[in-house]
């Protein structure tokens, strides 16, 4: 149970500290692209997009942290009104649940966008929308590990 807790908090400092990043450098863009339109009345062209990646790649990160403490936005009245054979019956299925939806939505079906996308720049950075884009895949593989420390710890606790 020790490296479960261990593995699970080391995915946490990763996600927490990248968007704790990423949060500072929208910040940062937010505030520039307000200084530079009322301050230099001469707005910057890339504030607006970058901003944009930014919380779209804060929002996928989050929702994987979220995952990882089980505080993603569930209905959870019924399943806990059943017995605790069946409870963990149901939540085993639905952990095997996001993990089917990660693998087949964000990763594969993910794959032929990025590699579509890869040589098309963005309007205002110029970064290839491939990049921009595979932020699925990663937040994918952190929701599959995190559903899968759920499932190991699930196992455990069934045994104790």
């Amino acid at each position: 149970m020790d490296t479960i807790k261990f593995l699970r908090s080391a995915m946490n400092k990763v996600l927490f500290w990248i968007n704790t990043i990423l949060i500072v450098v929208l910040v940062l863009d937010v505030s520039w692209q307000v200084l530079s339109r009322y301050v230099a009345s001469s707005p910057s062209t890339f504030t607006d997009e970058l901003a944009r990646y930014l919380m779209v790649w804060m929002g996928f990160l989050g929702g994987a942290y979220m995952f990882g403490s089980n505080s993603h936005l569930s209905v959870t009245s019924l399943r806990d009104k059943l017995p605790e054979k069946l409870k963990n019956i149901v939540i085993l299925c639905t952990y095997l649940l996001i993990i089917a939806f990660a693998v087949l939505v964000m990763i594969y079906g993910s794959q032929r966008l990025i590699l579509r996308t890869l040589a098309q720049p963005s309007p205002s950075l110029g970064i290839p929308m491939g990049a921009f884009y595979s932020i699925l895949p990663i937040s994918a593989f952190c929701i599959i590990y995190y559903m899968i420390l759920h499932i190991i710890e699930l196992f455990i606790s069934k045994k104790n």
